[in-house]
């Protein structure tokens, strides 16, 4: 599948519009009549450079002339795609399926338009095949002696010899007055390796983001006198990087025991020279055999340093032989899989490194700067000194290196600190002694899956800190093309992979987690966006505008762009013909309002822009190959009509806005596949049941029947958020909400219903026919008096939240029975009698994980909720309880929120006597009398 993706999933280069054309050739010839053999001759053509590009992104320290020649084929690709996607649209937006005299003129237009549309297509394409052989005799002319370009489109040698010595060498030679912080680690992983208790072969890992220090924590372990006196009786450190050859590995661990047990001769006495050419003559199945013989019946310690894939670790754990001796492996690696697949006892002994805290920041700063006993620093520097750390975010081998240069000044001058401040990530890139910095992380990059590179890049249109959304982000992928369905694998499951590899890859850092653990949001740190865009700009891939007007380079084609608020923004006249998205951040109105020149969009996307309170009327009309649009949390209220032009639009989000009725032209988007609205005042037109691809459908106010039959029709929704308004609801409203439900119970996977008024709600949610078997996720806001007779068939919900449904004790027996529930969430009056314990005996809930109980008296009985680990209590005034929190053993967090500080004390001292010692968070709401 990973192969699969990197030659399907790509953005730019011509696979993607190789792929078109090729479609184009087999579904819809007629579209390319009189040009085939053109369109024929350029996908050839296109897959085999294609090929080529693929391999030479793997490569490090392309000379000049062939990264210009990439970036020129990437450039064309670009354009090519544009053509062919607009003369697609086109044609399509013609209408030949209307009847009747009064269409007659229309359908004649049209044709005259598809007319027009197929001669610039044929002359685009002959345009198109003409830079292609330009582009291929131009590489053919100046191309490397040495570089042959074969009919696979692969180079069959190219000299890639590094320009400069391996940055990481660093953490082996680390002064011990800069080893700030890493005392509680070592010993840590030194208790790990010196356990006596456990006699087995054991394999700890250190995983973590590039330059956190773990060859340095390993390298002290290695060298810790305790284990390199006696105590571990072979050593051997084999660093494994990127480049890797098992044999040579294998190679390594055979020479450095050998040398240590025989005082450099092996074991039959020959010298160190001969071993080495005996192990030369060796293929790899002999090598493995001699690797476990020579360790077999030894106490030893192998390091294996910077691991980067499992199949590296896969053919290297084979030449360890079994034994009781107590010997350890310890793997550094910045992929979380690899940690995972090499970590022994079901991954006990995965050491997770962390960046370094601000005070140990600083600390290390000091040492590296000044000079020893006291590393003072002067307080004229001290301010900019920590506004420099601010930039490395605990990442110690930014804080020794930048440290380092500052070291080399002597004068130590406040101008000549406030100037590296302010030029920071330029100096990073051109300074000689930061730019191992950059070495050291861009590595991350240059190991990426060729399909990864541009979803990595495509964060830089971030600002830096800015919190991302999980969603957002891979929306925003597959809208531009990023990422792609792969055969029947859709596209939402490839991007919801390529973030978990970035994650495990340690390029992201999660910030946010759901209550299944599923990362919600993340981070990226600031010296890894520096990497981003520094490579962002070679490769043209977006541009930024921030805090002063932006000059693109000469001939620049501009196809993302991203604002970043205030006065920032572009020279006048600037083109931006070619633009394919554009991002807003920040309160005010973004410089970019009126699209309809900007024909190639693909997502516009401006959340968060409260200071937005208008577009032009005709901003979409000319939208058509638009996928994405969110005007979520802006200050919009109302919504053109040109939004029914949006032909390919997917997604639409208008969150949080002051829309409060859609226009009647939104039944046009037959594509749509989200719609998220809010909130429950909003109003839909007639006709929703024609929008018939739509998955996610919310928040939906429905107050009529016909509305109710209508997304009854939406055979593929999935997610449903209903409200009904401030009314009763009449027996033919309860009867269509039932009907509903049936219809919808294969497809429904989320749905949250609520209604304010009374318990009429509950009449039609009991007659329900056939329930939504597959729900996984259900929210209820209204009065029920009791649950549901087919609570107990969601053999699949995982997430329950209940509020005001004022049900009876006897119904938590029946939430305790589902098999799936991970999160359960009973909020303010979901039970009658909020004075009355919600008692938790033992048994049932068996996979709980997540409990919030808001402003009822609750207890925990001996061997209750075994699987929870978070538990969440909320506005626990005077006269409510909590009890027994310390029978739930498995606890890891528990989250209070209350006026009542003797509440607060208990809890407190609980967690700090229970045999989990549960981390304890709490907040102190103000009194009634406070205003509240």
């Amino acid at each position: 599948m990973a192969t699969m993706m990197a030659m399907k999933v790509v953005d730019f280069s011509f696979q993607s519009i190789a792929g078109k054309l090729q479609k184009m050739l087999e579904e819809e010839a007629e579209l390319l009549a009189g040009v085939e053999d053109d369109a024929r001759y350029i996908v050839a053509e296109l897959r085999s450079i294609t090929s080529f590009l693929t391999a030479m992104t793997t490569k490090r320290n392309l000379d000049d002339q062939l990264q210009n020649w990439l970036q020129e084929v990437k450039e064309l690709a670009y354009d090519a795609e544009d053509s062919i996607d607009e003369f697609v649209c086109r044609l399509r937006s013609t209408p030949y399926d209307e009847r009747g005299v009064k269409y007659f003129f229309k359908h004649f237009l049209g044709c005259i338009k598809s007319l027009k549309a197929r001669h610039g297509i044929a002359s685009d394409l002959k345009k198109l095949k003409v830079q292609v052989e330009e582009i291929r005799k131009r590489h053919d002319r100046y191309s490397h002696p040495n570089e042959v370009f074969t009919s696979s489109g692969t180079p069959t040698s190219f000299d890639m010899a590094d320009r400069y010595s391996d940055p990481r060498i660093i953490g082996h030679f680390v002064e011990e007055a800069q080893l700030v912080g890493i005392n509680q680690s070592r010993d840590k992983i030194i208790g790990w390796v010196m356990d006596e208790n456990c006699l087995e072969l054991t394999v700890i890992s250190l995983v973590g983001f590039g330059g956190l220090g773990k060859t340095t924590l390993a390298k002290t372990v290695y060298d810790e006198t305790v284990i390199s006196g006696g105590y571990i009786q072979y050593r051997a450190w084999i660093a494994v990087s990127q480049n890797y050859s098992i044999k040579e590995l294998l190679k390594k661990i055979i020479r450095q025991i050998s040398i240590k047990e025989q005082q450099n001769r092996d074991v039959q006495g020959r010298q160190d020279a001969s071993l080495i050419t005996e192990l030369n003559m060796m293929d790899e199945l002999q090598l493995v055999q001699t690797a476990r013989d020579v360790l077999h019946g030894k106490r030893y310690l192998l390091v294996f340093d910077d691991v980067w894939r499992t199949e590296a670790w896969e053919s290297l754990c084979i030449a360890l032989p079994p034994g009781k001796e107590g010997s350890r492996v310890i793997v550094t690696t910045r992929v979380e899989e690899v940690a995972n697949t090499s970590c022994s006892r079901n991954r006990q002994f995965i050491f997770k490194v962390s960046p370094l805290s601000p005070d140990l920041s600083w600390e290390l700063f000091c040492r590296k700067v000044f000079d020893a006993p006291d590393y003072s620093c002067p307080p004229e520097l001290e301010n900019v000194g920590r506004e420099i750390l601010q930039k490395c975010k605990g990442l110690p081998l930014a804080i020794v290196t930048i440290g380092g240069l500052l070291a080399s000044r002597p004068d130590k001058k406040l101008e000549e600190w406030k100037d590296l401040h302010d030029h920071l990530r330029l100096e990073i890139e051109t300074n000689d002694m930061l730019s191992k910095i950059h070495q050291i992380l861009v590595l991350s990059y240059n190991d990426l899956p060729y399909h990864l590179k541009p979803c990595l890049l495509f964060l830089g249109i971030f600002p830096e800190d800015y919190e991302i959304c999980r969603k957002r982000l891979m929306r925003r992928w597959i809208a531009e093309g990023i990422v792609s369905g792969v055969d029947d694998f859709p596209a939402e499951k490839v991007a919801e992979r390529c973030f978990n590899q970035l994650v495990s890859r340690s390029l992201v850092q999660p910030s946010q987690f759901d209550d299944s653990g599923t990362v919600k949001s993340c981070r990226v740190h600031d010296m890894m966006l520096d990497v981003i865009l520094s490579i962002s700009r070679k490769e043209n891939f977006a541009v930024l505008l921030k805090e002063h007007p932006t000059i693109p380079q000469q001939r620049q084609k501009i196809r993302r762009l991203s604002w970043h608020g205030g006065s920032s923004g572009l020279v006048p006249d600037t083109d931006l013909s070619h633009l394919r998205s554009f991002t807003a951040f920040g309160e005010d109105a973004p410089p970019l309002k009126d699209y309809r020149k900007q024909r190639l969009l693909r997502a516009i996307d401006l959340e968060g822009c409260w200071n937005l309170f208008d577009l032009h009327p005709k901003s979409f009309s000319k939208l058509y190959l638009l996928k994405y649009l969110s005007l979520r949390d802006s200050g919009i209220s109302v919504l053109p009509d040109s939004i029914g032009d949006l032909q390919n639009l997917e997604f639409l989000d208008i969150r949080g806005t002051d829309i409060d009725e859609l226009p009647n032209t939104i039944v046009k988007l037959q594509k749509l596949v989200h719609l998220l609205a809010g909130p429950e005042r909003f109003k839909f037109p007639k006709g929703i049941g024609k929008l018939n691809r739509l998955v996610v459908f919310g928040m939906v106010r429905a107050d009529s029947v016909q509305l109710l039959q209508e997304i009854g029709e939406l055979v593929n929704l999935q997610k449903l958020d209903i409200c009904f308004g401030g009314h009763d609801l009449s027996l033919r409203m309860l009867e269509e909400i039932s009907a509903l439900l049936s219809k919808l119970n294969g497809t429904l996977r989320s749905l949250t219903i609520s209604h304010s008024i009374n318990d009429s709600l509950k009449k039609a949610l009991d007659e329900v026919a056939s329930p939504p078997w597959l729900l996984c996720k259900l929210r209820i806001s209204c009065k029920l008096g009791e649950l549901p007779p087919w609570f107990t068939s969601l053999k699949h919900v995982v997430k329950i939240s209940l509020s005001f449904t004022r049900l009876r004790l006897q119904d938590l027996r029946v939430l305790r029975d589902l098999p799936a529930l991970v999160d359960l969430k009973l909020g303010i009056a979901s039970f009658l009698n909020h004075y009355e314990n919600l008692v938790f005996d033992r048994g049932g809930f068996a996979q709980l994980k997540f409990l919030e109980i808001e402003g009822h008296n609750v207890s925990f009985e001996e061997g209750a909720l075994r699987s929870l680990e978070i538990l969440n209590i909320r506005r626990f005034n005077t006269g409510f309880s909590v009890e027994g929190i310390e029978n739930l053993h498995g606890l890891r967090e528990v989250h209070i929120l209350t006026n009542n500080e003797d509440i607060i004390e208990m809890v407190k001292n609980i967690a700090a006597n229970h045999s989990n010692r549960p981390k304890c968070f709490e907040t102190i709401l103000p009194s009634p009398a406070q205003g509240i």
